[in-house]
């Protein structure tokens, strides 16, 4: 923003007092503070203090705040710090935030590279055989050993055709010859063709491929995590990286990284257009971090990092599942100090995740249930698929406790092989569903409450992913067990939140344990919810997917709940989750009206104020990240971080116009004093 000549006569006066008049009387002596640099004048300037005061002035020296207020009616804030040199600029009434704090971002996920990349949109299976082969008539685009397309929406469309039945028929129509996968956007869900599901190894190392017989006997553990068509052979989906593993593409979670280093300078393009200046690396790859230290070395690194080192602890577990902790954690140290003397990143976070995921696919036969650790069993709904809306719909429910469910689960454990078409003719339902489940922690608990306590010694602070309400209840355990047995006293994140049973709701707060929500999906949203709703609650009533006393909207993403008990909420976009742009305006939005996009809201009880929210951005989250003390607010002796927006987002709110929020415009993004971003340049 350009120098403004002096505007007010106010200010003309008050400046004109603070220059002498002579050379001599300009001289500085040992006591005199030295001029602020810069003032920034006619603005409103939230500045997230404690109690929550919007300022019109700031002036920054170096890299600091060295005064923040009102020209007119608090002139002494600035008395000795204006000087002949300072420059001022004019906001003209724009709004002014501090810096914000992405809580859960993958920056070097989202890192914007050139690839095939279907950016989370709804497709029919047709739609994605059109979109991957001309994706892959491009330049560059089919050179790899594998077929990649990036950020799949796995939860809404891929509706069948004429054409297609299944996911795994519209791959094979992109390659028969080389294998092909769509890397969900979730980060949890996949898809193959068939030259992808043949590759599968089991544990002796032989290659037997998916199919139905292998996955009663060689890779019967992983029969869940495979979606299956109505001959029971895989139809192509795959959940949760188990599964890639066996087919050879665990390293396809790291795609295009080789293009990431080519050009470190992109992760800059992730944060500061959107006003991020401070961040948590939700799951940082002790492999990938090469991208910061080249970053760094070009002096091209515009951010306050900390990164939450993701280990896998069965990777440091033996033939017995014995972890070896002491390995896993000299890994972690090593890191930790190599970043001690790295101005702006620290590593001294750990990720863990307690669960997966609480998606189920209603278009695989039988549907493949979630896999979220949760306190009952799932249901099991029996889905139609519905010619009007191109959608599934639920007709029914399977009683898993009948007779005939006991009866069926007994015989599919043992040696009697069932005519599964003959049943379901009979029956209505595959008798796959039949089966119970309520879902699964990702380690063993004893895994999970161990590597806590021990991380925590060690003086690591966890970021933990949890979904499901046991996986949040196990987390909160680990926590818990944690703390009373070290004595220690880390702030712990969890985050996710999907669901949280009411039961838990005050031990965020009794342990001072952050609370991390991506907003933008505490919403409606018809396709996506029927992936996860009728597994949870019954939707054959009036109400449909959407009654209002089902345990799922009564407990989803309870933020206000959390607030309320006394407990720190944060936000977290998990970019390049659901689409790599980290869109901070579009969770605000969602965080104080619970809907984007014009729908319905989703239990409006659990919206949180505006400046709940964008405390969650700021010092809330700067207090999750420990910084604080430097960061996180405008206030006179923290680092001068901080952004211009083009709307007021406290007028929209108090509006009406909360659904404008998300159109929000970051005009510029200073970093220490220094402006790091313009939107006009």
């Amino acid at each position: 923003m350009r120098s403004a000549p002096l505007l007010a006569v106010a200010l003309f006066g008050f400046l004109s007092a603070c220059n002498p008049a002579d050379d001599k009387q300009a001289q500085p002596t040992e006591t005199q503070i030295p001029p602020a640099e810069k003032l920034f004048i006619n603005g409103r300037i939230y500045t997230a203090n404690s109690g929550r005061e919007f300022m019109t002035s700031m002036a920054l020296r170096g890299d600091e705040i060295v005064g923040v207020g009102n020209i007119v009616g608090n002139k002494e804030t600035f008395d000795g710090l204006i000087g002949q040199g300072t420059e001022i600029i004019d906001l003209g009434g724009k709004l002014v935030l501090p810096g914000l704090h992405d809580a859960h971002l993958h920056p070097i996920g989202a890192m914007p590279i050139p690839s095939c990349n279907v950016e989370n949109t709804p497709m029919t299976l047709k739609e994605i055989v059109d979109f991957a082969n001309g994706c892959l008539a491009e330049d560059d685009m089919a050179e790899d050993e594998w077929i990649t397309i990036e950020l799949w929406n796995f939860a809404a469309g891929n509706q069948p055709g004429k054409e297609f039945k299944t996911i795994r028929e519209a791959l094979d129509a992109v390659s028969s010859e080389k294998p092909v996968i769509l890397l969900g956007s979730d980060g949890h869900h996949y898809a193959v063709n068939s030259v992808a599901l043949a590759r599968a190894k089991n544990d002796a190392g032989e290659t037997v491929g998916f199919s139905a017989a292998t996955l009663e006997t060689d890779f019967a553990e992983l029969a869940p995590y495979i979606g299956l068509d109505d001959a029971g052979e895989p139809n192509g989906k795959l959940t949760e990286d188990y599964a890639l593993t066996s087919i050879g593409a665990g390293n396809l979670l790291n795609a295009g990284i080789e293009k990431r280093r080519a050009s470190p300078e992109l992760m800059m393009d992730v944060t500061l257009p959107r006003g991020i200046t401070s961040f948590l690396d939700a799951a940082a790859d002790p492999n990938t971090l090469d991208i910061y230290d080249r970053l760094i070395a070009n002096d091209a690194f515009h951010a306050r990092a900390h990164l939450a080192l993701y280990y896998d602890p069965g990777a440091y577990a033996n033939d017995n599942g014995a972890v070896d902790y002491d390995r896993l954690l000299s890994d972690a140290r090593m890191i930790r100090t190599k970043y001690e003397r790295t101005p702006n990143i620290d590593a001294n976070f750990l990720k863990l995740f307690a669960d997966g995921v609480i998606e189920g696919d209603p278009l695989s036969d039988p549907p493949t249930l979630p896999n979220a650790a949760f306190s009952r069993d799932y249901l099991q709904p029996i889905f139609e698929w519905d010619e009007k809306s191109q959608w599934i719909k639920v007709t029914g429910y399977v009683d898993t406790d009948s007779e005939l469910c006991a009866t069926t689960r007994e015989a599919m454990n043992g040696e009697e092989t069932l005519d599964i078409a003959a049943f379901k003719i009979e029956n209505g339902f595959h008798p796959s569903q039949c089966a119970k489940s309520n879902g699964v922690l990702q380690h063993p608990e004893d895994i999970i409450m161990n590597y806590v306590r021990r991380g925590d010694a060690a003086g690591f602070t966890f970021h933990i992913h949890a979904i499901g309400d046991r996986g949040v209840e196990t987390a909160l355990n680990a926590i818990e067990n944690a703390q009373a047995t070290n004595g220690t006293h880390n702030n712990h994140i969890i985050t996710h939140l999907q669901v949280v049973r009411p039961d838990d709701i005050d031990r965020f707060a009794a342990n001072d344990i952050f609370a991390s929500f991506t907003f933008a999906w505490a919403v409606m949203d018809p396709q996506y919810d029927t992936t996860v709703i009728p597994f949870i609650d019954r939707v054959d009533g009036p109400n449909g997917i959407y009654e209002p006393n089902g345990y799922y909207l009564q407990n989803g993403y309870p933020a206000e709940s959390i607030r309320a008990a006394g407990a720190t909420l944060i936000a977290g976009s998990d970019a390049p989750v659901d689409t790599k742009d980290p869109r901070p305006f579009v969770n605000i939005e969602a965080a104080v009206s619970r809907s984007i996009s014009d729908l319905p809201p989703m239990n409006i009880s659990q919206a949180i104020s505006m400046f709940d929210a964008i405390d969650a951005y700021t010092i809330n989250a700067a207090k999750a990240l420990k910084q604080d003390n430097i960061v996180g607010s405008i206030e006179p002796g923290k680092k001068a971080d901080f952004i211009i927006l083009d709307q007021d987002l406290f007028k929209l709110a108090e509006n009406g116009r909360a659904k404008d929020i998300s159109e929000t415009q970051v005009l510029e993004t200073w970093l220490g004093g220094k402006k790091v971003y313009a939107a006009d340049e």
